[in-house]
């Protein structure tokens, strides 16, 4: 029988998640707002999660505007979003070559948005890069590359549309960090010590400008079928690693679709949610860590045994779409292929 100090417990803790649900549901119902004319940016909205995004803001009345570097993805983005709105979707879209790393470019961007629909009320950082490959094969430039974009690029736009926010006292900033930002993960060393940094970044942004009614989120999805595999940087033995990468990205069950996970964040959005960790296995691994991270690094370290050793082409760099083997593309990477050509990843 359970002794009645533990029943207590048990009930106090049951009671406490109970009211702390119903707080959250509150304040989220205060908090709700509509994406119709509101004027929001997606950086790295050209190609996969991001332009997934930008599909939904243009379906609900968004001004969106989008940025990334590649001017021939940007301009399909741009006529993919603007047939939407043309029909069915009331928004606008706007796209803007530009590489969040640089700052002068970032404030150039700003303006032009700010000429043509005024200002940002809705950011959502979205750009980053990923590079895939065992440690040996990394260099300290693919570390500052991965900080560049994953981290300093997001705090350029952050900072760049902070003034008109806090002008107005209201505002919302999105930071799509990932689970490799919770939870380390062994060939992933540059991503994952960046993203690390972007949910330090964002979490401690949320404390200071929550005051100022300008909220703060930060997205962490686990696997997802962007096809953003085939643009990604592979390194050591780059088919292997690009087959269970892709492989995984693409396991039904194990991932997520762009378009479930972009829905997903823009409510976080919309709710003034600090955090939203995404898919059932993410919020898994992501508990497992907060709990027992002595446990999580054991069994990480058992997963990095049975990743590809060194060797293959070094430390030089290769597409994913350059990395292709009998294992990927294959039946094993159908959904993920599929999404690649759905979401402007097939440029390469």
């Amino acid at each position: 029988m359970m002794q009645p100090k533990v029943r207590r417990a048990l009930w106090a803790a049951g009671a406490g998640i109970a009211v702390g649900a119903g707080v959250r549901a509150a304040l989220g119902a205060a908090r709700w707002f509509s994406f119709a004319d509101k004027t929001v940016l997606v950086t790295g909205g050209s190609r996969g999660l991001g332009l997934a995004i930008a599909r939904q803001l243009v379906t609900a009345g968004a001004r969106v505007a989008i940025c990334a570097r590649s001017r021939d993805e940007l301009d399909a983005a741009k006529f993919e979003l603007r047939k939407l709105a043309k029909s069915g979707g009331s928004g606008q879209a706007l796209a803007i070559a530009c590489d969040v790393t640089d700052r002068r470019q970032v404030q150039q961007m700003i303006v032009q948005v700010h000429d043509a629909w005024g200002p940002i009320e809705i950011l959502v950082n979205v750009a980053g890069v990923i590079e895939v490959g065992p440690l040996a094969a990394m260099t300290i430039k693919d570390f500052h590359r991965a900080m560049d974009v994953n981290c300093w690029g997001a705090l350029h736009t952050i900072l760049a549309v902070l003034p008109d926010m806090r002008r107005r006292g209201w505002g919302r900033i999105v930071n799509v960090a990932s689970l490799g930002g919770k939870v380390p993960v062994p060939h992933l060393l540059p991503y994952s010590a960046s993203k690390f940094a972007l949910v330090g970044l964002s979490t401690g942004l949320r404390t200071e400008l929550a005051q100022e009614g300008i909220l703060v989120t930060t997205a962490c999805p686990g696997l997802m079928r962007t096809g953003s595999p085939r643009n990604a940087t592979f390194k050591g033995q780059n088919r292997k690693e690009y087959a269970w990468f892709s492989i995984g990205d693409a396991l039904p069950g194990a991932s997520m679709s762009a378009e479930r996970a972009a829905r997903q964040i823009l409510h976080a959005c919309q709710r003034g949610d600090s955090e939203i960790v995404l898919s059932a296995l993410g919020k898994a691994g992501a508990l497992l860590y907060k709990l027992a991270p002595n446990l999580t690094a054991e069994l990480a370290g058992l997963v990095n045994r049975v990743l590809p050793a060194m060797g293959g082409i070094g430390k030089r760099p290769a597409r994913g779409y350059e990395s292709e083997s009998g294992w990927s593309p294959s039946k094993l990477t159908a959904l993920g292929d599929q999404a690649a050509v759905a979401n402007n990843e097939m440029s390469g």
